[in-house]
């Protein structure tokens, strides 16, 4: 599926699933509707992201005006478990794909057999390949980070095994590091959001969606996490996917997603926050190990 961003920039959503059912990643509950899907992706049609994108086909320029999707297709890694990166598929990542002068085509197909397990999605937060995702998503000993990274000529997908710098269960939070480079990452938004935020997540899945701040919580024995709920219907793969604010800023990872049994109920999602200072006292002392 390719849609236009701007006149010189096309991009091709990754994480496009092919050949079979998508599996779940996110920690399931009653599912979102087709209407709830519709009206959410709605939002990415009206309201586009208020941050800048700077990227080497587009002469360095400062692109702004990005839809939310664009956007987190740019500023998201995707999370594949390990049995599914064979040779062949390293091959296609590796194939140069042939473009047009400034224009960016980025895509790949992964075949995930029925009922399997092992991938979603991640929030890079730093340049050196540190990303934030949800502890569920690492349920395979071995799993590979893929990005959409760039270089001083071209934007192409970078992959490389994850390796878990922090990992809390009972948040369902995770500090992952890999051996990529990530020229675009997420800044943390510092103030508290209110009821008329709109919020947008989706990672590199299919599909995405937007919703509005309902409320945050305090993780339950979790001092220093916080949960977000939002109005955001969640699809089967989405979790770990970064949930950004208007303006880029990382608001937390998606946790999960729940559906009321009233039909009047509105579909509602879970995003999870470990406390910035927190995220970036961790990394300090990986980056000291490593």
């Amino acid at each position: 599926m390719l849609f236009q961003v701007s006149p010189r920039l096309i991009l091709q959503l990754a994480g496009t699933f092919v050949g079979a059912t998508m599996a779940t990643s996110c920690v399931m509950m009653p599912a979102n509707t087709h209407w709830d899907q519709k009206r959410s992706l709605a939002k990415y049609d009206s309201i586009g992201i208020d941050a800048p994108v700077s990227l080497p086909e587009l002469d360095k320029s400062q692109e702004k005006g990005f839809s939310a999707a664009d956007f987190l297709t740019l500023h998201s890694g995707l999370i594949v478990s390990g049995e599914y990166i064979d040779e062949d598929f390293k091959k296609k990542l590796g194939t140069t794909r042939a473009s047009e002068e400034g224009v960016l085509e980025l895509g790949f197909s992964v075949p995930i057999a029925k009922g399997g397990s092992g991938f979603g999605s991640c929030a890079p937060i730093s340049s050196d390949g540190y990303f934030l995702t949800a502890a569920h998503v690492i349920s395979h000993e071995e799993s590979y980070v893929l990005y959409a990274t760039s270089n001083s000529k071209r934007t192409y997908i970078d992959y490389a095994p994850i390796r878990i710098v922090y990992r809390n269960d009972e948040a369902d939070f995770a500090i992952v590091k890999a051996n990529v480079r990530t020229p675009r990452h997420l800044k943390y938004r510092r103030e508290a959001l209110t009821t008329d935020s709109t919020l947008f997540a989706g990672g590199w899945m299919h599909e995405k969606g937007g919703g509005l701040f309902l409320e945050s919580q305090p993780v339950s024995g979790q001092g220093s996490y916080k949960k977000i709920l939002t109005t955001l219907p969640m699809i089967k793969g989405d979790s770990g996917s970064p949930l950004i604010d208007q303006k880029g800023q990382l608001c937390g990872v998606l946790s999960t997603m729940r559906l009321g049994v009233i039909v009047k109920m509105k579909p509602k999602s879970t995003a999870v926050m470990m406390d910035p200072s927190k995220v970036e006292s961790l990394i300090r002392a990986d980056r000291a190990k490593h």
